[in-house]
């Protein structure tokens, strides 16, 4: 039994320290979910119009099937999304009557459960922030 207790080294105060702050921020790191370009899926309304955004699917190239309601159908002429940094983007064009050539640049929220961002409205040239909410 002594032979067993004068192997046991005990450690310094510094690894006391170190030993936990390492394994926190390998767990942080670990279950760090940043975004992937399939969490844009889904259907999206805006709460201050009830305007909604249907993103259907996303390729691998980020070329995204997107839906636009207000509250009849809009025609997307484009819809993109990227991930940069850990952020996912989604950028939405539109070509259609009184809707030419206006925009949606959105970012992922941390939550996942909401789009942020600015809505250029073409026909009077003006930006707005907005931001849409995650339907069920």
């Amino acid at each position: 039994m002594n032979r067993l207790l004068r192997s046991v080294t005990i450690p310094s105060p510094l690894r006391f320290v170190l030993l936990p702050a390492l394994l926190l921020a390998i767990c942080s790191v670990a279950s760090a979910d940043s975004g992937t370009l399939n969490d844009l899926v889904g259907t999206w309304i805006r709460p201050d119009g009830g305007y909604k955004l249907v993103v259907k699917s996303i390729g691998t190239d980020g070329k995204a099937e997107v839906q636009y309601f207000n509250p009849n159908p809009i025609h997307v002429a484009e819809a993109n999304a990227t991930l940069k940094d850990g952020t996912v983007a989604l950028f939405v064009k539109f070509e259609d009557v009184n809707y030419t050539g206006s925009t949606y640049n959105l970012t992922l929220g941390a939550d996942k459960n909401r789009l942020e961002g600015k809505y250029f409205q073409a026909t009077q040239k003006q930006t707005y922030d907005i931001f849409f909410e995650r339907l069920p």
